[in-house]
């Protein structure tokens, strides 16, 4: 008696996933806020969207959002 084989298949292509950023931004009168950022493709151009964004920026830090 032959023993069973099992059916070999293909994996299903994986998605690739959606980028999304959180930038933590504090402001030049001293308040700070998170915000997220899900349109953007790279740290660099998350970066830049919170500048374009927002007004009266001191520093701003890009994290991927987990």
């Amino acid at each position: 008696m032959q023993s069973a084989t099992r059916k070999r298949t293909t994996p299903a292509p994986r998605r690739a996933r959606k980028l999304r950023f959180i930038a933590s931004v504090r402001f030049d009168d001293g308040h700070r806020g998170c915000f997220s950022v899900d349109n953007a493709k790279s740290h660099e151009e998350a970066r830049r969207m919170v500048f374009e964004e927002l007004d009266e920026v001191a520093a701003v830090v890009i994290s991927d959002y987990q």
